[in-house]
């Protein structure tokens, strides 16, 4: 399983992710760039190269 904690709309931090290995011991828990996901327009444009390489550490 993964677990992509996104900063937009809410900022997720790196305690988060500590929180939540405890509940999903066995998932992939990331922190990820919230605008690269809900922000629309221009930074679709940068959006896939980031998603290539987030699929790349996984």
């Amino acid at each position: 399983d993964l677990v992509m904690l996104s900063s937009e709309p809410y900022p997720f931090k790196t305690a988060h992710k500590k929180d939540l290995k405890t509940c999903y011991p066995n998932a992939k828990i990331m922190l990820v760039d919230g605008e690269m996901f809900s922000w629309y327009g221009s930074r679709l444009i940068k959006a896939f190269a980031y998603f290539k390489a987030l699929r790349l550490n996984l």
